[in-house]
C-alpha cells in the first residue's frame, strides 16, 4: 500500500505536484480561518455572557480567573476553591506515591502500574468523581440563572460550546433569583 502511493507520487508531473500542493495548502488555510472564526465567536460569546451577568467583559479573557467569575455567576464561588484545593491535594498524593508527570518519561507514564500505587488510584478516582459532580451542578445552575430548564442543562453538559454560543448570542437574561425557584 505504501509502495503504490510513493510510486504514484514519484511519477507525478510538476504541474500535478503544484496542483496537489495548492489543494493541500488551500484546505489548511480554510481550516485555519474557520478555527480562527470559531475561536473569535467564542470570545465574543464569553464576553457577552459576562456582561449579561453584570461582570466586566474583559474578565472573560483571563484564564483561571474567568472560571472563578463563572463559578461566582452561578453562585458556586466556594466550589471553585474546593476544586482547586482538591486538585492540589490529589497532585500531592500522586507525587508521594511516585507519580510525577514532571520527572517521568513518556514510557514510565504509559507503563505505570496503578494497582501497585493505591494513593495515585484513589487520587484520580476522587478528583474525577468530585469534578463530575461539580460539572453537573454547575451546568444545572448555569441553565437556571439564564432562565433555561433541565433540558438545556443536559445539552450544556454534553455540548457546552453550542450552549455557550446560545447563551452569549441568544435572548437569555441573567437572573440570580432563578436559583431559588423550583
Amino acid at each position: 500500500m505504501g509502495n503504490s502511493l510513493s510510486t504514484s507520487l514519484s511519477g507525478m508531473t510538476p504541474t500535478g505536484a503544484a496542483f496537489l500542493g495548492g489543494i493541500v495548502g488551500s484546505t489548511m488555510i480554510f481550516f485555519f480561518v474557520a478555527t480562527l472564526i470559531i475561536y473569535i465567536l467564542f470570545i465574543i460569546a464569553s464576553w457577552k455572557i459576562f456582561v449579561k451577568a453584570g461582570e466586566k467583559g474583559w474578565k472573560s479573557l483571563i484564564p483561571i480567573y474567568n472560571l472563578y467569575i463563572m463559578f461566582k455567576i452561578v453562585k458556586m464561588k466556594s466550589w471553585f476553591w474546593y476544586l482547586i484545593f482538591m486538585s492540589i491535594c490529589a497532585s500531592i498524593m500522586m507525587v508521594f506515591d511516585g507519580y510525577n508527570l514532571g520527572t517521568m518519561t513518556e514510557e514510565q507514564i504509559m507503563n505505570y502500574n496503578y494497582i501497585n500505587h493505591p494513593m495515585t488510584l484513589i487520587a484520580i478516582v476522587m478528583i474525577s468523581i468530585i469534578n463530575l459532580v461539580a460539572a453537573i451542578i454547575y451546568v444545572y445552575r448555569l441553565a437556571k440563572v439564564f432562565g433555561k430548564g433541565i433540558g438545556f442543562a443536559i445539552l450544556t453538559f454534553f455540548f457546552p460550546n453550542i450552549c455557550w454560543l446560545i447563551l452569549g448570542f441568544g435572548k437569555a437574561k441573567y437572573d440570580r433569583k432563578n436559583l431559588k425557584k423550583n
